[in-house]
């Protein structure tokens, strides 16, 4: 299947290929109006390593999150993921991220109550991605039969393997490839630079953005000045005129959303 980067998917048939990711398309009428009480209002934390501290290489190969987590939603359709985190990373004075913190990290973002787990009492529809009604459930897995993988590697790795899928990730971005999400280190550690919100939420938006692109969601654009920026956006690039936002839906229930964006 041919490769898409960010900003260049094509919405009609869904998320084909693979995702170059640069930020945290969703579908739904676009929102009426701003939901403040629903976008990040922290600013960055300031004990951001720089560039010369976080690992840019490490052993290439994987250690998993062990265990099952628990059942995240009631969704209709069950995702059942996997996660891992890149052997080999050299943390020094950065505070290291285990499998199983990793995994935590993932469940608390899946978990959050305006999460993709949200579509259990708000079913998403939309033609042009093949949705009626589309709800969905997340388990974490130890096994190698699951729907997704969700990877957290050192630069020159996601490069690597994002690469072979014919996606240029600059030693920047992360990136979706087949079940695979290869979340970048760099950017894990140090969140956008100039977008304005917490690192904590920059990790909850990268991967719902992510996990959107594995549900069948490419890219949207604004849906119109002041409103929450869709979780699809690639909002670190531009907000244009939106403001920040890291998750799917409003905490009532409404599906964050705004023109696909041109392939």
């Amino acid at each position: 299947m041919a490769s898409t980067a960010c900003g260049m998917a094509t919405p009609p048939s869904g998320q084909a290929g693979a995702v170059v990711t640069i930020a945290p398309g969703a579908e739904g009428d676009a929102p009426t109006g701003p939901a403040p009480a629903d976008t990040p209002t922290s600013t960055p934390t300031p004990e951001i390593p720089t560039d010369a501290v976080v690992p840019t290489k490490a052993a290439g190969t994987f250690a998993t999150a062990t265990g099952r987590g628990r059942v995240i939603g009631a969704g209709k359709k069950r995702v059942r993921y996997r996660v891992s985190v890149e052997k080999g990373i050299v943390w020094g004075d950065i505070p290291s991220w285990t499998p199983n913190e990793f995994a935590e990290s993932i469940e608390q973002v899946l978990a959050a109550p305006n999460g993709w787990a949200s579509s259990a009492e708000h079913p998403v529809t939309n033609a042009p991605v093949n949705l009626t009604k589309a709800s969905w459930s997340f388990q974490r897995v130890d096994t190698s039969k699951v729907d997704v993988d969700v990877r957290l590697a050192t630069p020159r790795t996601v490069d690597r393997l994002c690469g072979a899928s014919g996606v240029d990730t600059e030693g920047v971005y992360s990136c979706r490839y087949g079940k695979t999400i290869m979340i970048n280190l760099r950017r894990w550690l140090q969140g956008a630079p100039g977008y304005p919100v917490s690192i904590e939420d920059y990790h909850a938006g990268v991967i719902n953005h992510e996990f959107g692109h594995f549900l069948g969601f490419a890219h949207m654009k604004c849906g119109g000045p002041g409103k929450p920026g869709p979780v699809m956006m690639t909002q670190t690039i531009d907000l244009d005129g939106c403001v920040p936002n890291i998750s799917p839906f409003t905490r009532s229930g409404q599906f964050i959303s705004g023109p696909w964006a041109p392939s």
